[in-house]
């Protein structure tokens, strides 16, 4: 009950900012970004993809390829395509996230470890599946 109020508010924010603010701003990509999140908590995976794909069309437009903020979406988006078992395409995704660490020159960070661990692990489940 309570994710479906959250989910409602940034439903809410999203069109009031939507009158506001240019159809590339930030501000709306960080809307999508949040109702990604409740859509995905209760398993509606096809409309947080849709909402994601928003996000990233703005990040790509408004930011520098080698920003993290898109690298983070597309690991989002590498999660939802991993539980709905699209293994390929979670793989593709990490792998361009991995390579936006390298351009941003983030390689020695946290996150870089996680994602190549994801990597590892998604290879594996591949191996296992065939």
């Amino acid at each position: 009950m309570a994710r479906k109020i959250i989910e409602n508010e940034n439903e809410k924010s999203l069109a009031i900012k939507k009158i506001h603010v240019p159809a590339d701003h930030s501000d709306l990509s960080a809307s999508y970004n949040n109702i990604c999140g409740g859509h995905y908590y209760i398993d509606l995976y096809d409309l947080a993809l849709s909402y994601y794909d928003q996000s990233v069309k703005i990040k790509l437009k408004t930011l520098p390829a080698e920003h993290p903020s898109t690298e983070d979406t597309y690991k989002n988006i590498g999660l939802v395509c991993q539980d709905k078992g699209e293994l390929e395409e979670v793989l593709k995704l990490y792998k361009k996230s991995l390579i936006i660490y390298d351009m941003a020159l983030l390689v020695n960070r946290p996150e870089t470890l996680y994602i190549t661990n994801n990597i590892q692990v998604v290879e594996d489940k591949m191996r296992r599946n065939k």
